[in-house]
Order: C-alpha cells, then sequence, then structure tokens
C-alpha cells in the first residue's frame, strides 16, 4: 500500500516532476503512476492473485522499479533475483518462491533461462513489456500494511540465499526513519549505481518517497558515476566503499563537477579507515555511514561523518573522542530499538560487547519457507543481527565482527576485522581478509589472505605490522597471498571460499606465541615458495598474477541475519564477547580463493616475540572497518 500510495501522491503534487532516470529513459510521476497501473492490471488480468509471487532478474533499469510499485498496486508479492547469480543459486531461489512468472532482461534470458521455472515470462523492454505497461487499466486493490511486498534475498556469504519476507509496513518504518534522519526531500537527486535486487532498493524509495529523483546506473564505472553526477545536478550518492576508493582513484576525480553533492551514503561493505579519511578531505561534502540489514528492514543506524573530525576540528569533541567515533557505525535510526544483548538475552552495559539486537516495524515477518531458519533470528520480538558490538554511554554503536567468523584460538576470541585493520593499513595491500584454520594445538589459528597492489608488500613486513599492534595470539599463523579476496556483489568476504581452500588442520608450530609463557616454538622465519606447509603438508604454487580488486579489506558478514552494512569497530574495553557463534554456513563456490597462492608463515625473530608474558594485550579502542 505505501509504495503505491507514494507514487499516486506525488503524480498528484507534482505531476510533471521527474521520478526516475536510466540513462536515456526517463519518467515523470504522472507516467510512473500510469505505467504501473497498466502493469498491475495486466497482472492481475493474467490472473495473479494476491499474494502470489513475481521474480525479476535484471541489473539496474527503469522497468525493474516499474515492477516494484505495479506489485505493490497488485497486491502481489515481487522476489527480485539477483543476475549476477551462478544457475545453481538462481534455480534454488527461484524453486524455494515458486513465481507464477518471470520478468528477466535478455541477457539473464539467454544465461539462465533453463533454470527460470516453468511460469510465463516477459523480456524487460519487448513489444510484450510495453503492451502490459501501456494497457488498459481496471480497479486495482488496496494491499494491507501488513501484506508481503517483497521477498529479498540475502548475499548468500555464508551458504544458501534466505529469502526475506519484507511488509508494506516495514518499507513504510524505513522510510519514516531514513526521512526524519537523512531529510530527503522533492529537490533531492540521488545516483544510485547498486543493484535494486539488495538494500539499496530500500533507500531508493525513500528517496522516492520525498518526491525525489532517483538515477539509475546499470552498473557501476567511476567514470560513468562521475559524469551522471555533474549531468544530473545529483545532490546525494549512494555507493559501496569499493566504488568509493574506486571513484577517488579515478583520473577524471579532480576535474569532476562535484559541487551539487550534500552528502555521499556509503554502505554495504566495510570501509577502511584510509578510505574514509580520503574521501572526507576530497569530496565537497560530508560521507554517511550507514548500517543496515536486510532482516531489520534495511538502514537501522547512521553515522555522519565530516572533514572536520580528520582535521581536528570537530567543535566540542575531545581529539580521542572523534577519532574513536570515525569508526562508529553511528546510532539507531527512528523507529529502530537496539540494544546489546548477552548469550542470555539480557541487555549488557555500556562498553560490554554483545549481540547487536533490534527490534521495530522495519523487522522482516521471517525467512520464506524457512522456519527453523527464522526461530534462530527471531526471539521475543527481537532480531538477533550476528554482529558483535558494543555501545558508548551517548549510545554510539562499534560493531567488533560477525559472531560467525569469531576464531576460537586456545579459548581466546580473536576478531578477524581488528586483524584486517592492521593490515588494509600497510602499503600495497589492496584487499585482506582472514579467516580461521583449523589447529591440532590451538583449535584455531588465524590466516591472513592479502592481494597485493604493486608495489606487492612484503610478507614480513606485514607480520611485522601485526607485531608491532596486536597481541601474540591475535598475530596470523601465515600470510597467503591471492590474486583476489572472493566477495559477494554486495562486497561481503566470501569467507566460506577461503576457508574451504585451507585444507588440513595446522599443527601450527610456526612461531605462535604459547599463551602461558608467551615463548614462541623454533621455526624459520618464511617457507620458500614450493616448499610442503608446516600446516598442511600442502605445497604453495607461486602467483602469477598478484593485483588488486579495488573491494574493500574489512568484512561484517552474516550468521543469524545478514548484515547489509556496518562500521565495523574492534573490541571495546570489556574485550570477549557476551554471545557466542551464530549457525553455520554450507557449500562454497569456487572464486579467486581457488587460485595459485604463495604462502608465509610468521616470523620468529626477536622482533616476532609477545612481550606481554601471556600472549595477552590490553585491547585497543574500537578500530575501522564497515559500512546498506
Amino acid at each position: 500500500m505505501w509504495v503505491a500510495h507514494l507514487v499516486r501522491r506525488h503524480r498528484q503534487r507534482r505531476p510533471d516532476a521527474l521520478a526516475v532516470v536510466a540513462g536515456a529513459r526517463e519518467l515523470t510521476w504522472r507516467e510512473l503512476d500510469a505505467r504501473t497501473d497498466a502493469l498491475a492490471s495486466a497482472l492481475l488480468d493474467r490472473g495473479v492473485r494476491r499474494g502470489e509471487r513475481i521474480a525479476v532478474s535484471s541489473p539496474n533499469r527503469a522497468e525493474v522499479l516499474e515492477l516494484y510499485v505495479a506489485a505493490a498496486k497488485a497486491g502481489v508479492i515481487v522476489c527480485p533475483v539477483n543476475h549476477t547469480f551462478p544457475g545453481p543459486e538462481v534455480a534454488y531461489v527461484i524453486d524455494t518462491v515458486e513465481p507464477v512468472g518471470v520478468f528477466v532482461e535478455r541477457s539473464v534470458l539467454d544465461r539462465h533461462g533453463d533454470v527460470l521455472g516453468d511460469g510465463w515470462r516477459v523480456t524487460l523492454g519487448s513489444p510484450a513489456y510495453e503492451a502490459m505497461a501501456t494497457g488498459p487499466v481496471r480497479t486495482l486493490p488496496l494491499p494491507r500494511q501488513d501484506d508481503i511486498h517483497a521477498i529479498l534475498h540475502t548475499s548468500a556469504t555464508t551458504g544458501r540465499a534466505k529469502g526475506v519476507t519484507v511488509t508494506h509496513r516495514s518499507l513504510s518504518a524505513c522510510y519514516t526513519g531514513m526521512a526524519a534522519e537523512l531529510g530527503f526531500g522533492p529537490g533531492d537527486v540521488m545516483v544510485n549505481p547498486c543493484p535494486l535486487f539488495h538494500g539499496s532498493m530500500v533507500i531508493g524509495l525513500a528517496l522516492l518517497a520525498a518526491g525525489g529523483t532517483l538515477v539509475l546506473e546499470p552498473e557501476f564505472t567511476p567514470e560513468r558515476f562521475l559524469a551522471d553526477v555533474a549531468r544530473h545536478r545529483a545532490t546525494r550518492a549512494f555507493l559501496v566503499p569499493a566504488m568509493v576508493r574506486a571513484v577517488l582513484r579515478a583520473a577524471a576525480f579532480d576535474a569532476a563537477e562535484l559541487a551539487t553533492l550534500t552528502e555521499v551514503m556509503c554502505g554495504g561493505a566495510p570501509i577502511p579507515d584510509e578510505v574514509l579519511r580520503e574521501a572526507l578531505e576530497r569530496f565537497p561534502c560530508p560521507l554517511r555511514n550507514v548500517y543496515g540489514i536486510t532482516e531489520g528492514g534495511g538502514p537501522i543506524a547512521a553515522m555522519l561523518f565530516d572533514r572536520a573530525q580528520v582535521t581536528g576540528g570537530a567543535a566540542g569533541i575531545a581529539d580521542a573522542t572523534a577519532e574513536l567515533r570515525l569508526r562508529s557505525a553511528g546510532r539507531m535510526l527512528p523507529g529502530c530499538h537496539i540494544e546489546i544483548h548477552d548469550r542470555a538475552g539480557r541487555r549488557v552495559p555500556p562498553g560490554e560487547i554483545g549481540e547487536l539486537c533490534v527490534r521495530g516495524d522495519g523487522r522482516m515477518l521471517g525467512y520464506w519457507g524457512d522456519e527453523a531458519a527464522t526461530a534462530e533470528v527471531l526471539r521475543d520480538g527481537w532480531l538477533r543481527t550476528g554482529d558483535a558490538a558494543y555501545a558508548d554511554p551517548d549510545g554510539y554503536l562499534y560493531l567488533v565482527d560477525r559472531l560467525r567468523d569469531v576464531i576460537d584460538r586456545g579459548g581466546r576470541h580473536v576478531y578477524p576485522a581488528e586483524v584486517e585493520r592492521v593490515l588494509a593499513a600497510q602499503p600495497g595491500v589492496a584487499d585482506v581478509a582472514v579467516v580461521g584454520e583449523p589447529c591440532a594445538r590451538w583449535g584455531e589459528v588465524p590466516v591472513a589472505f592479502v592481494a597485493a597492489a604493486e608495489p606487492a608488500p612484503r610478507a614480513s613486513a606485514l607480520l611485522a605490522a601485526c607485531v608491532a599492534e596486536l597481541a601474540g595470539y591475535k598475530r596470523p599463523a601465515r600470510v597467503v597471498f591471492v590474486p583476489e579476496v572472493p566477495r559477494s556483489t554486495a562486497g561481503k568476504v566470501l569467507r566460506r571460499v577461503l576457508r574451504a581452500g585451507l585444507g588440513q588442520p595446522a599443527t601450527d608450530t610456526h612461531g605462535a606465541p604459547d599463551l602461558t609463557t608467551g615463548a614462541r616454538p623454533a621455526t624459520t622465519e618464511a617457507r620458500p615458495t614450493g616448499a610442503p606447509s608446516a600446516d598442511t603438508g600442502a605445497t604453495d604454487t607461486p602467483t602469477t598474477d598478484v593485483q588488486a580488486t579495488g573491494a574493500e579489506a574489512i568484512d561484517v558478514q552474516a550468521t543469524g541475519a545478514e548484515a547489509t552494512g556496518v562500521q565495523a569497530a574492534g573490541p571495546a574495553p570489556g574485550g570477549e564477547p557476551a554471545t557466542g557463534p551464530g549457525e553455520g554456513g554450507p557449500g562454497a563456490r569456487p572464486s579467486g580463493a581457488d587460485a595459485a597462492s604463495t604462502s608465509t608463515q610468521a616470523p620468529t625473530d626477536g622482533a616476532a616475540q609477545d612481550t606481554s608474558g601471556s600472549g595477552e594485550a590490553d585491547l585497543p579502542p574500537a578500530t575501522p572497518a564497515k559500512g546498506v
């Protein structure tokens, strides 16, 4: 109901203003309302009943947005399918939601036509589609607020994608919170290269609800983004951190006309500290980190960063506090109540690590067709996000890591995001991810996968940086150089792919400190390429293509609920988390992690000695990582 209402309202108030721009295609509010009335009528004329599903699989284009609106007007459920999914994953989604029909771009149909189900199919932009969008209009139903509007599938970082059921009430609640926080208005123009099958769809709808103009890009290139900002005099933009970095590195950036931008929103994946600082120094506007999860209805917290915070001029804030808040995910949005809970579901005091939990009208109804998974994450009205986090006394949230990804080394917790922060800041590191490797001695030890830029770093230099900044038990047992770190389309690290390539349990006789004495067993500093690993007995093969990927270095992954964005942080003064790890994730798809790699073990020279005497050290303040 809400989506249909917002289009009709703006058709009445500003019919000839631009609502959507997609390449050469432009739709006014009058046109958007008329075409979606016709599409909704055509769906009903085809016999699609209230509550039945239609699937949509395509890169960003105006027709995708039209179908979101038309489905709302017809009372049917729209199921966007990630057009970059491989065939088996597309087949799984289609089999799960059982759509009566599929709207699909021609390129996707050519690739996945054999797995799109047995229902009818309509190619976007075809004469058949245009006939539906310009046909006769019938009296349309009025959906209820608690009817399901969409089934949004999670990023599948830990196994099969889950279908998140989003109601009309959820979208309305999300808009209310974002409108209060971001102040969208009719004069806003937002460039969005992020896919509409993901959380950015919610942000785009919130912009439209305020009467703004949404500029869609079918795929991201920094040159296209800069050109669209100038061409459309954009006031807002939504990017993932990898896009922010690519835009900053673009040759055209310094000459680009960006003066109309009032804010760049960033989310969906981690944002390294150095990228955040550079963005604040070079963009002519603040950057807003958006933390959200699909299961929570989209954005649930946000934090506005401005240049004063990196130049020391933040009014009324002590330097140390301003520095710390650069690593915050922000504070909860209106309508999203957030607490940090322990294992028993009790709220923990400020500064203590627990699981970030949220409740409010934006929350999902559950996972489509998966009652067990729903029961795992929805308890007593709370959505358990699976994020290990803490809050300060002023309500600022700091994400530590995903509970599923915490490495248990001899009973002590190692947060991958903290190790990744150190490595990501080193020269020559383009991307990095840390996972736990099975170890006969300690249970697990951290292993760092690094994609190098030019000039490539030496593994010994990376390990030395960890020695300087991390307690002994947190340091990587080895560094593995890979051509790229495998990531999902949302920019999240596919840690299951990395874990799958680790092989047999390690013996950890390669320089990890004894947790009792801090002493290190004797070993060689670096294993020559081609020599068998002390960890697995496997032989490494030298890489022939060590290169940057442009993706960001730190991820906060999905556990019970899929995270669509955070600004991750390091451990709080409390240290260990108050909650246990989340559910496991089966399966793995081949990716960059299956490429040839080189591996270097931790050094054992004097510099590597853990001087804490116990392998323990005071936990640092929050450390940066990420950003729907």
